[in-house]
């Protein structure tokens, strides 16, 4: 898996480095926490469940990102290039990180008029559940 500095070598304009933010390093573990909690909310549809995990994984990689100096632009692949990087970051193996990219993959279906399953929303939890420990944990070694 990439960091940040081998997507730059490779002509990626996803990355730039900036000064670490506590406030928003705080406010993307904020966001993460109510995504989570909506991604459990049985009562909501499969869709809101669905982007609701994936949210969570990805705003707690913004924060693991931005922990270590470097911030996203909104250039294509962001979200591809923003996961790998901080799955590298704190060391989340390939099958972990592969699972998480497959729910990203399913949140996109959206754009194609498909709806998410109930088996894709278990998949997400489950992908959430494997992924978002190692960023909160890499989070909490570096208060």
């Amino acid at each position: 898996m990439r960091q940040p500095q081998d997507f730059l070598r490779a002509g990626s304009k996803v990355f730039v480095k900036a000064p670490v933010s506590r406030m928003s390093v705080a406010g993307w573990r904020s966001i993460a926490q109510g995504k989570a909690a909506d991604a459990h909310r049985a009562a909501n549809s499969n869709s809101t469940r669905l982007g609701a995990a994936y949210d969570a994984v990805l705003n707690l990689s913004f924060a693991v990102l931005l922990i270590e100096g470097w911030r996203c632009t909104s250039a294509n692949g962001h979200h591809a290039e923003a996961l790998e990087a901080a799955a590298a970051i704190v060391g989340v193996t390939e099958s972990v990180f592969d699972r998480v990219d497959a729910i990203r993959d399913l949140r996109n279906n959206q754009y194609q008029g498909m709806a998410p399953t109930a088996d894709d929303v278990e998949a997400a939890l489950e992908a959430m559940a494997r992924m978002a420990p190692e960023l909160l944990s890499y989070l909490a070694r570096l208060r």
